[in-house]
């Protein structure tokens, strides 16, 4: 008897996707690792601690698998509402996924009596036992290893580690030297379920362009501005229109700041630093759409933002991501 029904080949049977979850204190490496896997700079990353505030999903498809790579804020003390929102959202991102990555940065450490002597920081710890709490199985991803010299200094460093939770794997990597990524890939695809794709091969994240827009600018205010006022600046994304003749994307955007006293720093005498601002956010997002971008930015008050869960909300900071929750 015939049938229509085509036998799946041994290729779509073995098939493994599924999600990982990037987790870990602040500045360890997670975007990076993120952009490195991908093979895209999906995720914001700068040299300055608690960039990240929300989940982003980046999609990693290769030949046989795909896996779903959750990036997440860092684990910190939390105080505002902000931070509390921030370290809520590094904390869900670790359920529901089939391995957690938790990255911690390699010490940098003079001889092996140092590294003999080194013990994981309270602050690393209680990271560790809050991510831990989801029960999910986590493997420890020790990052920027290109800066030691001696890799037998890594072997104490580890086994340290190993004695706080039993990780499924202990992997030193470099993401931006390509150091230990064929290895955590290995594991990675080890973890994943047999399943088809989450998502369509070509597709590199769930979120929308015009939030990545959003912190592209949020990465030049990094970049040009001092002191802690980053941290006090949400984005909102008020028009993102696509032109075809010529094609160009003109996109306005709002830069909220707390105080009245901190819209003339954003500013900047004579608006020079809000058109630097400008021109380097322009740039990124034209290098993620591969067209010209026209962006034009304003600087509003939106007092105790930070503060205030429900003007987080009203700037956007409240979505889960990708249905996750």
């Amino acid at each position: 008897m015939e049938t229509d029904r085509t036998p799946e080949s041994a290729e779509e049977m073995s098939f493994r996707a599924g999600t990982v979850a990037l987790c870990g204190r602040p500045n360890v490496g997670k975007s990076t690792l993120l952009n490195a896997l991908v093979g895209s700079d999906l995720a914001v990353a700068t040299r300055f601690p608690q960039t990240t505030r929300e989940r982003l999903l980046g999609v990693w498809s290769e030949p046989g698998f795909q896996a779903v790579l959750v990036d997440t804020p860092g684990i910190h003390r939390a105080k505002s509402a902000l931070n509390k929102f921030m370290v809520d959202e590094a904390l869900r991102g670790a359920q529901a996924v089939d391995l957690v990555l938790m990255l911690a940065e390699a010490p940098l450490l003079a001889d092996i009596a140092a590294a003999e002597a080194w013990e994981p920081g309270p602050a690393a710890a209680a990271a560790l036992t809050s991510i831990a709490a989801a029960g999910r199985p986590i493997a420890l991803v020790l990052t920027k290893c290109d800066r030691i010299e001696d890799k037998g200094l890594l072997l104490p460093i580890l086994h340290k580690w190993s004695t706080l939770h039993p990780f499924t794997a202990l992997i030193p990597i470099s993401a931006t030297a390509g150091e230990g990524l064929k290895q955590l890939r290995e594991h990675v695809v080890a973890a994943l379920p047999v399943a088809e794709p989450l998502f369509p091969e070509d597709q590199l994240s769930d979120r929308a362009v015009r939030w990545h827009a959003g912190e592209r600018v949020r990465a030049a205010l990094f970049d040009h501005l001092r002191d802690e006022l980053p941290y006090c600046c949400a984005v909102t994304i008020e028009s993102f229109k696509e032109q075809r003749k010529p094609p160009r994307d003109i996109v306005h955007a709002s830069v909220h700041v707390e105080r009245e006293s901190q819209k003339p720093m954003v500013i900047g005498r004579g608006a020079e630093t809000i058109k630097a601002i400008s021109m380097s956010a322009r740039r990124a997002i034209a290098e993620l759409t591969g067209r010209p971008c026209e962006l034009y930015l304003e600087v509003k008050v939106t007092p105790n933002w930070t503060r205030d869960p429900a003007l987080m909300q009203r700037l956007g900071l409240h979505a889960p991501v990708g249905g996750l929750s």
